[in-house]
């Protein structure tokens, strides 16, 4: 049986909160839940929150929180810490974090990890612009992504999915989800979260996201994708303050099958990438071909008395 069900919140540290909190209300379409002078809870459902934030000078990963199946559960994991040899802590303070029955530990990697078994809900869902259904999954960089996703199949009961070659590994929990996790090789970034995924209803819902993010000037770090892995139709759009990518994804599929054998993609972009599958026969020009010059545009007539004109096409009715 499952021990984890699967990711429930994001924990960030940030150099100023007010910016930060901007990016994500305004940007990636989170609600505050709670607010105090350097700390707040950020969230798209009736979970209490999904992203937590606090102001500490600095921007970093603080922690990364899941949803345990039960006490049970809660305990099974203590006990194989302390076969592990990894020391943890117990964390009870519903009025300070929003969980409870909570523990809390630091993997192999450095990175603080908390386990819960419920957390505080919101009697009223948020009214978000995005039809947003949970924070899906975390991927962060390491240098030994075997090792590293052997400790959490051990410890923690995740199942593998599937890796790319051995430099990145997959892992599912309790929901089901192709993955809650993500573990990738890169010895420049080492210690550091790449993205956190936002999971929405619907392609619509995708577009939209990068539609409002494109015109409030951030910046993608890749644009429309589908992987080859969840099979999920992503967008990434860069928090300015930290580096750390929010993914929204739509259509990631989920693994009922208890005889699934995790596969070893190629690593390639279109493993990254469906999209970007080429045909057998595709040729890459040698020469870009020559631009037309640009046309002067014509100037526009004043209307005349007593008749309406058409407004000018621009970017913002391109859409």
């Amino acid at each position: 049986m499952d021990l984890v069900k699967g990711l429930g919140y994001v924990a960030l540290t940030v150099g100023e909160i007010d910016r930060s909190l901007d990016f994500y209300r305004r940007v990636a379409h989170l609600k505050v839940s709670e607010r105090g002078t350097k700390k707040a809870f950020l969230t798209g459902g009736v979970n209490h929150h999904w992203l937590r934030l606090e102001e500490t000078g600095q921007s970093s990963l603080a922690r990364l929180g899941f949803e345990v199946r039960d006490r049970a559960a809660l305990d099974e994991i203590a006990n194989r810490l302390d076969a592990a040899g990894i020391a943890w802590k117990p964390a009870n303070d519903l009025a300070g974090d929003r969980v409870s029955e909570a523990i809390r530990f630091t993997d192999p990697d450095g990175f603080e990890i908390e386990l819960f078994t419920d957390m505080v809900s919101l009697p009223v869902p948020m009214d978000t612009f995005l039809k947003m259904d949970r924070v899906l999954h975390s991927v962060w960089l390491t240098s030994d992504p075997t090792a590293s996703g052997r400790f959490y199949s051990d410890v923690l009961g995740f199942k593998e999915s599937d890796w790319i070659e051995r430099a990145m590994v997959f892992m599912r929990a309790g929901n089901r989800y192709h993955h809650s996790i993500g573990i990738a090789r890169d010895t420049n970034r080492l210690g550091q979260l790449d993205h956190f995924c936002i999971l929405v209803d619907d392609l619509d819902d995708v577009m939209r996201a990068r539609n409002v993010a494109l015109r409030s000037g951030a910046k993608l770090r890749q644009d429309v994708v589908r992987h080859a892995a969840s099979g999920s139709m992503s967008t990434y759009i860069i928090d300015p303050m930290n580096g750390v990518a929010v993914e929204f994804c739509t259509n990631h599929r989920q693994i009922d099958d208890e005889g699934y054998r995790a596969r070893i993609l190629p690593a390639q972009a279109s493993t990254l990438d469906l999209w970007k599958h080429l045909p057998e026969d595709f040729v890459e020009p040698t020469e870009q071909p020559a631009q037309r010059p640009a046309e002067r545009p014509a100037p526009v007539k004043e209307a005349e008395p007593g008749k309406g004109t058409e407004a000018n096409w621009n970017r913002l009715n391109d859409g």
